[in-house]
């Protein structure tokens, strides 16, 4: 113990985490952010997300600090998953390659040293030689990592509170169902709701609106940097591998059916996450049409939002979050609470205590006026 008590900078060493490291620092953070699953079933999800199409084969990496004379011994860790993401900016519009950075762990003896710091800088120095920026979700507010060379936005939400909400302190507990029953019904008839194997054709189809977005913002030359993590069904499918292995091993087994609702023209649609952890479904992103009228694109907003309440209902799950609504979504959330009769509850705030969104550009760059379009939960990861 007096070794790890005197432990600095000068004593760890720096690497990509060997297998056997990776299962290591998978149980230290498990000590913290497994519940409601078992530290067994955390670290089964963090070895099947490594092998989704996202992470495997190096899309994610693994990296650590530990002591020079002791490798099994984890100081810090964190993951780096390659990813793509759209700029516009007076050059012009185009897809550059970027990461995300997360599950940034110190183990609790070590903490306090400027561990986890050192370790960051000597990823930044990594993914600074193939990228051009990336993104984090801060968990410990706003300063910690501003100061290591990232740029904080803006966390604006939306939260529908249900009517049946559980108490926060129990465990959200979806009831049972049959294999040849839906987990969900959409309450309205103008949505269908989506398998896994329908989300892909249209994360093609949003990907495609979004380049003629990005062209568009690029001839603007409005002086500004618009970036948007592109959002791929590779990763939608890392959310939907999650959720699906954790509402197994916490729900007796039961496995979402449904992953989102569109419109039954096909112009609108969103899909979602069910987070038993946190009790909420998560939508991680609505697409609408920007061809269609102001009054389509509301009711279409309404339909969905809809459907999304009734499947948190269906899986006991109290609340519905919505990351940066813009006003469209606003609306249609505020006319659903209206015709609620004070059945739900719609609360618009700024998120603080989590998942706050970071940008770093490459070598620290901080001298552009960025603007992270269409920043919604399917980027986090």
């Amino acid at each position: 113990m007096a070794r790890k008590r005197s432990l600095t900078i000068s004593d760890v060493h720096f690497s990509e985490a060997t297998d056997r490291q990776r299962t290591l620092s998978w149980e230290l953070n498990g000590a913290s952010w497994a519940p409601p699953m078992t530290l067994e079933d955390y670290v089964g999800r963090e070895k099947t997300l490594s092998e989704t199409a996202l992470s495997a084969n190096g899309g994610t990496r693994y990296w650590v600090l530990t002591p020079k004379d002791d490798p099994d011994t984890i100081v810090s860790a964190c993951e780096v998953t390659a990813k793509k993401v759209l700029v516009a900016d007076t050059a012009g519009s185009r897809i550059v390659d970027s990461y995300s950075v997360a599950s940034v762990f110190t183990a609790p003896e070590f903490r306090e040293r400027g561990m986890a710091g050192y370790m960051l800088k000597e990823v930044q120095k990594l993914v600074d030689e193939k990228t051009e920026c990336g993104a984090l979700y801060s968990d410990i507010g706003r300063i910690y990592y501003t100061n290591l060379g990232w740029i904080d936005f803006r966390s604006p939400q939306l939260v529908f509170n249900l009517s049946h909400a559980q108490d926060s302190d129990s465990t959200a507990t979806p009831p049972p169902s049959s294999s040849s029953s839906s987990s969900s019904s959409s309450s309205s008839s103008a949505v269908s709701l989506l398998a896994e194997s329908e989300v892909a054709a249209l994360c093609d189809k949003d990907i495609l609106a979004l380049k003629q977005k990005f062209q568009r913002l690029a001839e603007t030359k409005d002086g500004k940097t618009h970036i948007a993590f592109l959002p791929t069904f590779t990763q939608c499918s890392w959310h939907f591998a999650r959720d699906a292995y954790v509402t197994k091993a916490v729900a007796g087994g039961r496995e979402p059916r449904h992953r989102g609702a569109q419109t039954l023209d096909g112009a609108s649609w969103l899909y979602w996450d069910h987070d038993l952890r946190e009790k909420k479904l998560k939508v991680q992103r609505i697409v609408t049409s920007n061809t269609d009228s102001p009054d389509k694109r509301a009711a279409d907003i309404k339909n969905l939002l809809e459907a999304a309440l009734t499947e948190a209902r269906a899986w006991g799950l109290p609340k519905l979050l919505v990351w940066n609504p813009g006003s469209e979504i606003g609306a249609a959330a505020t006319g659903i609470w209206r015709e609620s009769d004070g059945k739900l509850q719609l609360i618009f705030e700024e998120r603080e205590d989590g998942s706050i969104p970071s940008l770093r550009w490459k070598n620290g760059d901080r001298s552009r006026e960025t603007v992270w379009e269409d920043n919604e939960y399917f980027s986090w990861c």
